[in-house]
């Protein structure tokens, strides 16, 4: 067991992008654990025990103005991505990070860094929850979501900030932005939300397509030309699968109507 860990060990640190290893995060990944620690003990414990004998909170004026900032926010990320490198220096095959420390492969380490704190703080949206009695809304699809995204988002810090790995980015902002336009249109009342309401369930079907997109984006890490490390793209592949069939599932018993069997 002690040579298997020093092996893997030694293999994870010659990974490790030379850019990244002082920054706080990818040096301390501590830091990310205990945050789920507290994350899960609050939304499951802490939080309902605080809410039991009190109302709930509204939150409205909050909700709108958090809402705008994740539209702005990850639509910079968008444009950050694409003007450091994606779709010109960066295609949708291949490609291996450019771990260069100066220019646009620097930059675009720096956009890395700014979506996993984004991810952190769309932790915000289960406190939220919790503060407005919404316990319901607190799935195993909910917290896996927020928790398996902030992983990902760290270990790409860590080992892979840049290269093709850049392209989940942009497709999970973009849906994003499209996301929270929705809810910001829906938190403005019962007219426009007889309008828009009708959209709903495909923003869980953009979800789903996403996710097929980006599953057929990293097969292309197993292509035997493909030098990418392998163990980080099981590791996306397999979370991809899992929020695909949870997402399905949200999908299937939210939005599908059940078959009537046919009368003889």
């Amino acid at each position: 067991m002690e040579i298997w860990n020093s092996i893997y060990k030694g293999y994870l640190d010659t990974e490790k992008d030379p850019r990244t290893t002082e920054w706080y995060y990818a040096k301390y990944p501590q830091i990310m654990y205990l945050t789920f620690a507290g994350y899960l003990y609050f939304v499951l414990r802490c939080g309902p025990r605080y809410m039991e004998n009190r109302p709930a909170y509204s939150l409205k004026t909050f909700i709108k103005y958090y809402n705008i900032f994740q539209i702005i926010y990850n639509s910079w990320i968008v444009y950050a991505c694409i003007k450091n490198g994606m779709f010109t220096d960066i295609g949708l095959g291949c490609v291996f990070v450019d771990r260069s420390p100066t220019g646009k492969p620097m930059e675009l380490v720096h956009v890395y860094y700014w979506t996993s704190m984004l991810k952190v703080i769309d932790l915000i949206e289960t406190v939220v929850f919790v503060l407005r009695k919404k316990q319901r809304q607190i799935s195993f699809l909910h917290l896996y979501h927020h928790i398996s995204t902030i992983y990902i988002s760290q270990m790409s810090i860590k080992y892979y900030p840049g290269g093709m790995a850049t392209f989940p980015i942009v497709v999970n902002s973009s849906i994003h932005v499209i996301m929270y336009t929705y809810y910001l249109l829906s938190s403005q009342g019962p007219k426009v939300q007889k309008i828009i309401n009708p959209f709903k369930p495909y923003i869980t079907i953009m979800q789903m397509v996403q996710f097929f997109v980006l599953l057929g984006h990293t097969l292309q890490a197993f292509f035997p030309y493909c030098t990418v490390p392998k163990w980080g793209a099981i590791v996306m592949f397999t979370n991809l699968v899992i929020n695909f069939v949870l997402f399905y599932n949200f999908y299937r018993q939210n939005y599908k109507k059940p078959v009537k069997p046919k009368k003889s």
